[in-house]
């Protein structure tokens, strides 16, 4: 892309790894959630909490990757025409 942007491009990666991760734990939280059962202070509805907030930081993650990627595109096209 372009020069100096290499913390960006490598952020774009860590952004769809972070994603990635995110659901792998949400998904992960919630099973041990609805398998352990629950308590009284944490009962098994807690568990689909687990699940929304993987599914939410999933997005969350992924399009701030997308978006630092269409930013460093816009660039190098600016960096071309000029």
């Amino acid at each position: 892309m372009g020069k100096g942007y290499k913390l960006l491009e490598v952020s774009t990666v860590v952004f769809k790894v972070l994603a990635w991760v995110s659901l792998g734990i949400g998904i992960v939280a919630s099973i041990v959630i609805f398998i352990g059962g629950g308590t009284p202070e944490a009962p098994r509805s807690t568990g689909f909490i687990g699940i929304l907030l993987g599914v939410v930081y999933f997005f969350m993650f992924l399009v701030t990757a997308e978006i630092i990627k269409l930013l460093l595109e816009i660039r190098s096209k600016v960096e071309k025409g000029a």
